[in-house]
């Protein structure tokens, strides 16, 4: 069963978590939750999740972009029982399961709700998977950062509240940057892979020093944000505790400048959880 659970990544799942916890408490302000509603959105963010995960590593397995002894191939792919086969089948049952709760949703509250699940669940697996293969094609970034930094809490939002307003407009958009830098990390680490196998992430395409200071601006501008949020009331004073974070923020945009890419991707996950941690719990405080 390890394998099984490990092939899904699971260390990277609290980015979801944290992107529908954000759109839950920006709900709050305006209206009692819906527990069952909650659910939905959480089961849904982690599926969608789940799936982009795992044709990701089913795609760049069966593409040789990653080969065996790479650090980022899943156990499944690793077991000679079961390989891709195995891999695929997993992930076509997650596929399923989107398909379902995408449906639930939209039966349950309104077909808005049903459409922004729909297009999360269709860039989930086409993220990697051909024809469209957006990680292939340098669409990766803007890809994650619409959604999972601003549809994620924002169908979360809807589920709760069935309206939009300007808090669930500019609210997510600093988290949204740090879970962008995220998957710029890991460009990063595969830089020379990437030019080998003709994938054309953002640094391929514009070259590593321009993919450094993309990477150390994502890292930088939600702390920059929070200012003029706060500045514009959109946000409370107290949200500056987020800036107890800004230190090991610095460390990574050191890093980077230092061409430190190793494990870049997984430091930079763990400012995200601080980050968004401390920027929900201001929220909620506030």
């Amino acid at each position: 069963m390890r394998k099984w659970w490990l092939s899904l990544r699971p260390f990277s799942l609290p980015i979801s978590i944290l992107s529908i916890m954000l759109g839950l408490v920006i709900a709050g302000k305006t209206t009692y939750l819906d527990p069952i509603g909650a659910l939905l959105a959480l089961a849904t963010g982690l599926v969608l999740h789940i799936i982009a995960n795992v044709f990701n590593s089913y795609f760049d397995w069966k593409l040789g972009h990653d080969q065996s002894g790479d650090s980022q191939v899943v156990p499944l792919l690793m077991d000679p029982n079961l390989g891709a086969k195995a891999l695929w089948a997993y992930g076509l049952a997650f596929l399923i399961l989107g398909i379902g709760l995408t449906i639930i949703l939209g039966l349950r509250y309104n077909p808005l709700v049903m459409i922004i699940a729909l297009v999360g669940l269709l860039n989930a697996y086409f993220y990697t998977a051909p024809p469209i293969a957006y990680k292939k094609r340098g669409l990766g970034l803007p890809l994650v950062f619409i959604s999972m930094g601003i549809l994620m809490p924002l169908n979360t939002f809807l589920i709760q509240t069935m309206d939009l307003n300007y808090q669930i407009i500019a609210n997510p958009v600093p988290l949204a940057l740090l879970i962008t830098a995220i998957l710029q990390g890991n460009e990063l680490r595969d830089y020379h892979s990437d030019l080998q196998h003709g994938i054309n992430s953002f640094s391929a395409i514009y070259g590593l020093k321009a993919g450094i200071k993309l990477y150390q601006l994502l890292v930088i501008v939600p702390y920059i944000m929070l200012i003029f949020l706060i500045f514009a009331g959109l946000l409370p004073v107290f949200v500056l505790v987020v800036f107890l974070s800004s230190r090991y923020a610095l460390t990574l945009v050191q890093r980077a400048d230092q061409h430190d890419f190793k494990g870049l991707d997984s430091a930079t996950a763990k400012l995200h959880a601080a980050f968004g941690l401390l920027y929900i719990l201001a929220q909620v405080i506030g």
